[in-house]
């Protein structure tokens, strides 16, 4: 609910800042796409996107419809990054592939394939804005998946994202440059900031990075390992000239 509510509020604001393109990034289980149901989270992105006239990207977003854990029958999601046009309705969706499950000791200590299902498919997506190429947060240390999404002719990537703190702080500026540039492509990367509960906090600093691997706009979050940055959400708009 809290990020639904950050979201609503962010999305508006950012009609009023000149934008035609915004990322989102939160978490709710829905039932099977497409047609998308009517839920409170997916309900509200869609009003948003068609009394904006903004496109959405969504992600990444639990949707049922998985199969079972195959050992123990535990039932999964699929973490789905969701693509809204200007008319509210389902450009495209792509499920992640590439699941994190990692073990820093004393640090981080996480495992998205216990509840969540690998996708199997790579998704580009037309939009007024350019082809896009899409993906989820870990997604991100997989180069190839990249390449191959400019083969299929995405000129844009998009990576929302939840990197650890002591993940993020350590690469996240430098795998996002990295696939901008061996990619030659923009990438717009929208980042969860702040704490989740005692074990988890994500690391923030949104960013756009374009093809040459400057960061066109950094959105702010922890300024490292061990400093937290309190900070309201923020709204950043980048320009993009794919000529």
């Amino acid at each position: 609910t809290t990020n639904h509510e950050a979201v609503t509020n962010m999305l508006k604001e950012t009609v009023s800042a000149a934008g035609t393109f915004e990322t989102a990034d939160s978490t709710e289980a829905l039932s099977e796409l497409p047609p998308p149901r009517v839920n409170s989270l997916l309900a509200g992105l869609r009003t948003i996107a068609q009394e904006s006239g903004l496109w959405i990207s969504g992600g990444g977003i639990h949707i049922s419809g998985a199969p079972p854990d195959p050992q123990t029958q535990t039932p999964r999601v699929y973490n789905t990054h969701v693509i809204l046009n200007h008319k509210g309705e389902v450009q495209c969706y792509y499920r992640k592939v590439h699941l994190f499950d990692v073990s820093i000791p004393g640090k981080v200590e996480l495992r998205e394939s216990k509840t969540t299902a690998g996708g199997t498919e790579l998704v580009t997506c037309d939009s007024p804005i350019g082809k896009l190429g899409v993906t989820i947060c870990y997604d991100l240390r997989f180069p190839e998946q990249y390449i191959s999404l400019v083969e299929k002719g995405a000129q844009i990537l998009l990576v929302p994202s939840a990197f650890t703190v002591p993940t993020g702080t350590a690469h996240w500026h430098t795998l996002l440059r990295a696939r901008a540039i061996e990619c030659q492509c923009y990438v717009l990367a929208a980042a969860q900031f702040g704490k989740h509960n005692d074990k988890r906090e994500s690391f923030g600093h949104s960013l756009a990075v374009d093809p040459w691997g400057k960061v066109m706009a950094d959105a702010g979050g922890f300024l490292d390992d061990e400093t937290l940055v309190t900070a309201p959400p923020s709204i950043v708009t980048v320009e993009i000239d794919l000529g």
